[in-house]
């Protein structure tokens, strides 16, 4: 169990205000209260002292003072405030301080950062300094110890750090640091390779979460990897596999993210089925800045669940007391209860899930969608924002796939998909001239490319072909690429890719679109190479701008620069592009471009 959380009211203050005998600083008045432990709705006054309640029945107002504020709810709903069981926030593409500022006027005032993309960037001094900002902000950020650092064998990719486990048990001791990150490494752990299971052990001793992140997993290799510790799974996208997880304990993690929309399948373990929901939870996983303004994060499962038919108790309860539980935070979070953090939500309509009135530790921050007060900048240093590091200009020879074969040839691509982040193999034929395999737009082949960007090597460049970005001219390049975060490239002239690929390094990181030879959108992110310096209002001007174009050149993915970022994802189903080149990622090895 997490030690709990310190606040600077006392025990002895919390009993004085329920008896009446000291007054508390505010008062709920009149509230239809959630109630996430006896599944009912009820009237109830709520009163609370410093950060934490002290009182919860039909009449507070034998603890209301001269100086108490007092708040009429009448017609309004109150909440928890709401948990995300499993985030990374960079995938935002904004700061923590950012972040925060979009998610906590929509009732979102805990989240736990899975912190595996930050990790394998800037390692453990990144964890650090990112954590010291998230603990500048009203929102909660709890946080996991990475697991894969590297997330891959280096077999398979070119790491920039790779975590001890000196430097794992380091971690787990930090303060907000409630667990072990997602086991991205499942193969080592069916393969029973010690480090892993010696990572595992350690969360496990310490009394922590063990988070699973397993695509695909099911019988008896599930049941292997739930064997070795693993707690939870965020990675069911079938019903089937929703069911299988909460059977043998799991925790089923309900993902809805930028590019990876689960819900609807997901929820019908409990609207169909009617399994019980006392094992399941909420998060996003990964989700960009401009989609969290536009639907939100926690708030937009809550709102989506409630519409499929889930009972909207059963669906607050999903994102409050059951992560807080998982965590082992409910000691002081996850409900409206006597002693726990008040992090309380005012909310008009069930149905519609709009949220008036956000309350952290006792103090209203949000109203009406916005904040109270404004959250202080954040200045990073000079090594956190030049981690694009190339040893020399890329060129357009760089992206020549060379063939032995005459006039045409079968290679090993890869197969993208609208709103998922899996991917698989596809064998197609394109044709050779002058010993280079060319894409081919009427098939939606295009060239893809991913360059090792640590200054690690010369540096490598893997090589392959995609299909289902249907771009008709120019080139993608980002420096997101979970869990490892490597450039990666799809276009089809060459030169288009060498130059976006060349302005990303000068820009210390981001996405960059180019067609004849000219940037038409960018956006820069140099925290990391993973993050913009700037408001999130800016970012999503810039991420607006950069839809708007990739449409114009011809792809039209939901969520084109999430896609791209995961085909180059070496802990993900079922075939990838690395550095090093194609990936099995099943069978944990490489793959020659060509059909042999």
């Amino acid at each position: 169990m997490l030690n709990f959380i310190q606040t600077n009211v006392t025990r002895e203050e919390l009993v004085s205000v329920a008896l009446g005998t000291l007054a508390a600083n505010l008062v709920i008045k009149n509230g239809q209260l959630i109630d996430v432990f006896s599944g009912e709705i009820r009237l109830a006054d709520v009163a609370i002292k410093g950060e934490r309640i002290a009182f919860v029945g039909e009449n507070a107002s034998h603890t209301i003072g001269e100086n108490t504020t007092v708040i009429d709810a009448n017609g309004y709903f109150l909440s928890p405030g709401l948990m995300d069981s499993h985030v990374h926030i960079e995938a935002s593409m904004v700061s923590p301080a950012q972040f925060a500022r979009a998610v906590l006027p929509r009732g979102n005032t805990a989240v736990l950062w899975e912190t595996l993309w930050t990790a394998n960037v800037l390692g453990v001094q990144g964890i650090e300094q990112l954590l010291d900002e998230c603990q500048r902000t009203p929102l909660k950020f709890f946080a996991t110890a990475a697991e894969g650092v590297p997330c891959a064998s280096p077999e398979l990719v070119t790491p920039a750090h790779d975590f001890s486990l000196a430097d794992i048990e380091n971690l787990l001791g930090w303060k907000n640091i409630v667990g072990l990150g997602e086991v991205v490494l499942f193969n080592e752990v069916l393969q029973n390779h010690p480090k892993v299971h010696q990572q595992i052990q350690l969360a496990l001793q310490n009394g922590k979460t063990v988070d699973g992140s397993v695509p695909g997993f099911k019988g008896r290799n599930l049941n292997a990897y739930a064997a070795a510790g693993i707690q939870s799974d965020h990675e069911a996208i079938t019903l089937d596999e929703a069911i299988e997880r909460i059977r043998l304990g799991l925790r089923l993690v309900i993902r809805e993210g930028s590019s990876m929309r689960n819900l609807t399948a997901l929820i019908k373990v409990i609207t169909e089925k009617k399994l019980s929901s006392r094992r399941c939870c909420f998060c996003v996983d990964d989700k960009d800045i401009r989609e969290i303004a536009q639907e939100g994060l926690t708030d937009d499962l809550v709102r989506k669940a409630i519409q499929a038919g889930v009972d909207p108790v059963v669906a607050i309860q999903m994102a409050t007391l059951n992560p807080a539980e998982y965590f082992g935070l409910d000691r002081d979070l996850g409900s409206i209860a006597p002693g726990k953090i008040a992090d309380i939500l005012l909310i008009q309509n069930l149905e519609d899930f709009v949220v008036n009135t956000v309350i952290v530790n006792g103090k209203i921050i949000a109203q009406a969608g916005k904040l109270v007060n404004e959250l202080p900048e954040t200045t990073y240093p000079d090594w956190m924002l030049q981690t694009v590091k190339l040893k020399r200009l890329i060129t357009a020879d760089d992206f020549v796939c060379k063939s032995s074969r005459e006039n045409q040839t079968q290679v090993h691509a890869q197969k993208v998909f609208k709103e998922q982040i899996i991917s698989v193999e596809q064998t197609v034929t394109l044709a050779v001239q002058n010993g280079e395999i060319l894409p081919d737009i009427d098939q939606d082949i295009l060239r893809m490319a991913v360059i090792e960007r640590h200054g690690k090597t010369a540096p490598n460049i893997g090589l392959g072909f995609v299909k289902g970005f249907g771009l008709k001219q120019g080139a993608i390049a980002s420096s997101i690429s979970p869990d490892i975060h490597q450039i990666v490239a799809v276009g089809i002239e060459k030169q288009d890719m060498a130059t976006a690929v060349n302005r990303l390094v000068e820009l210390q990181g981001g996405i960059v679109i180019v067609a004849d030879g000219k940037i038409l959108a960018e956006l820069s992110l140099p925290v990391g190479g993973l993050m913009s310096q700037q408001g999130y209002e800016e970012v999503i001007k810039a991420l607006d701008r950069l839809s708007q174009v990739a449409q114009t050149i011809g792809c039209d993915l939901p969520s084109p620069f999430m896609t791209l970022a995961f085909a180059a994802c070496p802990t993900l189903i079922e075939f990838k592009l690395s550095d090093k080149g194609l990936i099995d990622i099943c069978a944990g090895k490489l793959v020659p471009l060509e059909v042999i």
